[in-house]
């Protein structure tokens, strides 16, 4: 498919034959650019464009980043991008999307602007139509609903608080705190935790509490060493942090089942984000026990694409291009590999 390039006079205009989709969150923003036939000739990758977590400036200026990487890999000028939607973690009121739409429009990265929650387009990415329940779990927890009538709903500041990598960090430390003042069983984490951050002893960690040292991208990375101690170790103190994890994600997906009253519906639930890429099964086994418990017909799968993609499809449906089998089938076989979205490998060790 190709866009009309003349306009009503019949005069010759650049061709606006190219869209793109943007993810953007807290710890990585990246960018897909592609054409019309669904082939990708450019991506890039910034950093944090969270709004709520840096002036909201910054924030644009990392997505106009990640944006200006990929059309300056694909030769692309931004006035040859017909359409771009853009995923954002910060995108959970009415003002902040009035606000984002409005900046990017102002950066001119595509003559058509559509911001989402960054939970729709995972959503998106991952079912058929859009239609189902997804829960992202990265740092923190989002989740989002679309009916089979259309209807959409997302969690935005409702999930701030529960599962999340920071969730677990958190209850790793004070697991390690707990044990050493008697109130808690001895666990692996201690030794991990202290290893890990050239610590020597657990009251260090309150020190770097009250000097206000220990933020949540720190809680976070603490994540996989309690996954790993509960996969390597059997630890105990592990496995019940984990069980915890597993129950509120699966209370986020029959909750929302029966909030919009698709309850005992074969609807797909999907599974994204850093938290299911971590060692062993006890997380998964756990949601899927719960969820199947009050949902036995639920259709519980992990994302089998980026979030990315389905901002992809948002700015292909922008300009009228329906999403065939054939176009996706192009867009995935030439996305980048997996090291370009995982946030670990571009992360530097960070110490306390």
């Amino acid at each position: 498919m190709k866009l009309d390039t003349t306009d009503s006079k019949g005069v010759e205009f650049i061709q606006n034959d190219y869209v793109l989709g943007v993810d953007g969150g807290k710890s990585k923003t990246v960018c897909l650019l592609a054409d019309t036939e669904g082939r990708l000739v450019g991506w890039g990758r910034a950093g944090n464009s969270d709004k709520y977590t840096v002036p909201i400036e910054q924030a644009l200026d990392e997505v106009a980043l990640c944006v200006e990487q990929a059309l300056e890999q694909g030769g692309i000028k931004a006035e040859q991008v017909a359409a771009g939607c853009f995923g954002l973690a910060g995108a959970d009121w009415k003002e902040d999307f009035q606000e984002l739409e409005a900046g990017l429009i102002h950066k001119g990265l595509a003559h058509k602007v559509l911001v989402k929650n960054d939970a729709q387009i995972a959503l998106r990415a991952n079912t058929e139509s859009g239609t189902g329940v997804v829960v992202s779990a990265g740092t923190h927890l989002a989740a989002a609903i679309r009916t089979p009538e259309g209807k959409e709903w997302f969690s935005a500041w409702f999930s701030v608080e529960g599962a999340g990598g920071s969730d677990i960090g958190h209850r790793a430390l004070w697991a390690v705190l707990q044990a050493h003042d008697g109130r808690g069983e001895a666990t692996i984490l201690t030794e991990l935790l202290l290893a890990n951050k050239n610590i020597s002893h657990p009251p260090d960690f309150l020190r770097a509490l009250s000097a206000g040292e220990i933020d949540e991208d720190y809680l976070a990375s603490l994540a996989p060493l309690v996954f790993a101690a509960h996969y390597h170790h059997a630890d105990p103190v592990t496995a019940q942090i984990i069980i915890a994890c597993g129950k509120d994600i699966s209370r986020w997906i029959t909750g929302l089942l029966k909030r919009f009253e698709l309850s005992g519906k074969s609807i797909p639930a999907i599974l994204t984000g850093g938290l299911f890429k971590s060692e062993g099964d006890l997380l998964m086994d756990v949601i899927n026990m719960e969820t199947h418990i009050k949902e036995p017909k639920l259709e519980l799968r992990l994302a089998r694409v980026e979030p990315v993609i389905g901002a992809l499809y948002y700015a292909y449906e922008m300009i009228g291009m329906p999403i065939t089998s054939e176009l996706k089938e192009q867009v995935e076989r030439n996305c980048p590999d997996s090291d370009f979205f995982n946030t670990a490998s571009h992360q530097k060790t960070s110490n306390i």
